[in-house]
């Protein structure tokens, strides 16, 4: 981790806001999410494979699946998203797991007074099955917004931007944890310290895309931080 200068969230007069995507940071989805969404394009068709769609990752539906559907030739549509979520919400609770530690760090910021929020691209019916997989206790998070809330998709800023508003933190004085390079681009592109989590993509990759510091545990999100200089 970079270097921090030490200070607590209870030493500001202003708190501080951890803003955390969901898929491949809190919840280890991308892979099950890539052969669900392989095998439900599969039932029109096309022989997608689950590699199709890492160029995608954190990236909204029309993308991550509609790119995919295209390079089959499939015209991506509200059946098709329909058909690919009704197999995740079927088989998810059963390949779907948390990222370890995820759940104690949620826990351990919210106890030290940090302002916590779940920003996804993905739509709310795969947010609602991934955070429920989680089992935190109702009033852990301030705000969940996802990809159904907003227009402009990551890598734009918006989600953040909405995310830090809806928790009442001025962007400059949040963290966004995410595992992909769309979305460590949202989060510099809305001014917010970025911590890029090595669940999906190198650490060269998470750097060349803007983040600020690379972790390997999502456990080291607590000190990322605790030791901060924003």
């Amino acid at each position: 981790m970079n270097n921090y200068q030490k200070r607590s969230a209870q030493t500001h007069n202003d708190p501080i806001g951890v803003l955390f995507d969901c898929d491949g940071v809190l919840v280890d989805s991308e892979p099950a999410m890539a052969e669900i969404a392989a095998l439900a394009l599969r039932d029109y068709g096309a022989d997608a494979i689950p590699v199709d769609f890492k160029p995608y990752i954190g990236m909204e539906e029309k993308v991550y699946l509609g790119v995919v559907a295209a390079k089959y030739g499939l015209i991506f549509d509200d059946e098709i998203q329909h058909h690919v979520y009704e197999k995740y919400r079927i088989f998810a609770p059963q390949i779907v797991q948390p990222i370890p530690g995820a759940r104690e760090v949620l826990l351990q910021l919210k106890g030290a007074g940090f302002r916590i929020a779940v920003a996804s691209s993905a739509v709310q019916i795969k947010v609602s099955i991934n955070l429920s997989l989680l089992n935190i206790p109702v009033g852990i998070l301030d705000a969940v917004i996802t990809g159904s809330d907003i227009e402009n998709k990551k890598p734009m800023p918006d989600i953040y931007l909405l995310a830090a508003s809806r928790i009442g933190i001025v962007p400059s004085r949040c963290f966004v944890v995410e595992d992909a390079i769309s979305g460590i681009q949202a989060g510099k592109a809305a001014g917010m310290t970025c911590i890029g989590f090595t669940s999906a993509h190198t650490a060269e990759e998470l750097l060349n895309a803007g983040a600020d510091v690379i972790i390997d545990d999502i456990r080291d999100v607590w000190d990322c931080v605790q030791l901060n200089d924003i």
